[in-house]
């Protein structure tokens, strides 16, 4: 078994922990074992136990649900090696060479960088941004940014390399340079949830690290895309990105707020008109949502 005497796993279990126990055994199984596993045990409902493994193990219990981003962030600041494995609970690996992607990222300057991604049924899902998309992309809806997205190139590593430059990495699954997790200050704790991870991305861009994918290594990922229907969710999501992009590009707090009203405003209408005929969850959403956006959808 491949060991990773300066390598910690770490990871959050939120009232999921078969759905953990799978993912630190297949880590053990296809890439090897580390120089310590933490397992930060997110207010969950009912006790938590962790399989036998050939790395140790530290458990930590938050008797009050932090929230992924406060507990993410609490977990790697446990870590005592100089990189860490932050790993979402419901992540397989797969066999294939970790160790050489591993071995590239020690080497350079990459300071964040997530592996490429599939769901459970093998489809290809997203684990970056190769460009962060602008304000008004956002604001205005989900076909102009799969327009938007179509014309971006794909992202591309150097001559004989596996990782790619990006703007953002998602947290899925993310190798950490634990200096620079430290320099920048972590996560900012202001994020329950959605967009910390992009957050972060930019913030270590900024001080000069690498963010990266890497194309050479595949993991399985069943929340990979984000994707829930939960409209708690869906409110975090626009309350993170709103804040987000008021903060990175202030000239936005002047045009984006009006432009998602108005979208929501005719995304209501829609959904309005096909409710006798169609019931569509998505009408309450919106009707969050216009109520929302102008205090932040807070």
């Amino acid at each position: 078994m491949t060991r990773f005497d300066d390598l910690t796993l770490a990871s959050t279990v939120h009232n999921n922990p078969e759905i953990c126990a799978a993912m630190l055994r297949s880590f053990e199984t296809h890439v090897g074992c580390v120089s310590e596993v933490i397992v930060l045990d997110d207010g969950s409902a009912s006790p938590v136990s962790i399989p036998p493994l050939t790395s140790p193990v530290r458990f930590i219990r938050i008797e009050s649900a932090l929230g992924f981003c406060k507990a993410s962030d609490r977990a790697l600041r446990e870590v005592r090696t100089d990189y860490a494995l932050l790993v979402d609970a419901d992540v397989l690996f797969e066999p294939g060479d970790f160790a050489g992607g591993f071995a590239e990222f020690k080497q350079n300057n990459w300071a964040w960088v997530n592996f490429r991604q599939i769901d459970f049924e093998g489809c290809p899902q997203g684990s970056f941004e190769a460009k962060l998309m602008p304000p008004w992309i956002f604001a205005a809806g989900n076909q102009v940014f799969t327009w938007w997205q179509k014309r971006q190139p794909k992202p591309k590593p150097t001559r004989d390399q596996r990782i790619a430059d990006v703007e953002v990495a998602h947290s899925s699954c993310a190798l950490v340079k634990m200096h620079a997790f430290r320099a920048v200050g972590g996560f900012d704790l202001w994020y329950w949830q959605c967009q910390s991870d992009v957050d972060l991305s930019l913030r270590l861009r900024a001080r000069g690290y690498g963010v990266g994918v890497n194309l050479g290594y595949t993991v399985r990922h069943h929340g990979a895309g984000g994707k829930s229907g939960d409209v708690s969710r869906v409110l975090d999501l626009y309350r993170a990105r709103l804040h987000l992009y008021e903060t990175t590009h202030p000239v936005s707090r002047f045009y984006l707020r009006p432009m998602l009203f108005a979208r929501h405003v005719a995304e209501l209408i829609w959904f309005g008109l096909i409710a006798p005929i169609k019931k569509d969850a998505r009408l309450t959403t919106r009707v969050k949502l216009v109520k929302g956006v102008w205090h932040g959808y807070n």
